[in-house]
């Protein structure tokens, strides 16, 4: 059988796994740009100072959240891209296979609440600082919702 990787069990259907690397590969990028954050890199704002306010969302002059908290949630972000790997059945980990689900599912919930938490007329994302509340309400919280669907595709499909 021809297919994009011979990893996957195309029984369960190529959309579970072309979902699978979208979503490793978005979480990647992020992953990436925060271990950017981490050492030195002011993008998407202009300069160092201007971070905070567009990617943090508290006010200009607040310090950047340390170097240390900023790659362990990297790592964590990257994580979770290969939960969706693994729960599309694109990689093995030496984990139990009964956590998969539950892990899907994490993917799911913590993607959904982050999502839905923009939206709330309540809340710390409520009080964030511009530009990083407009970024918020247009990009990152619509893409943390279809992280968060992603993933229960994925878990309802395996």
């Amino acid at each position: 059988m021809v297919g994009i990787s011979a990893h996957f069990n195309f029984d369960r259907g190529w959309a579970m796994a072309l979902i699978s690397y979208i979503i490793f590969a978005v979480l990647l990028l992020v992953s990436l740009v925060h271990l950017g954050w981490a050492f030195g890199i002011a993008w998407p704002a202009k300069t160092r100072e201007m971070l905070v306010p567009t990617v943090v969302g508290l006010p200009k002059g607040t310090p950047m959240p340390s170097a240390l908290l900023t790659v362990t949630v990297a790592f964590a972000i990257l994580a979770l891209g290969v939960v969706a790997l693994w729960g599309a059945g694109g990689v093995a980990l030496p984990i139990f296979a009964e956590l998969k689900g539950w892990a899907l599912l994490g993917g799911a919930a913590i993607f959904g609440v982050r999502g839905v938490a923009t939206y709330l007329p309540f809340g710390a994302l409520r009080a964030s600082a511009e530009p990083f509340r407009t970024l918020d309400r247009r990009y990152f919280a619509p893409l943390c919702l279809l992280l968060s669907a992603g993933y229960i595709v994925i878990f309802l499909s395996s």
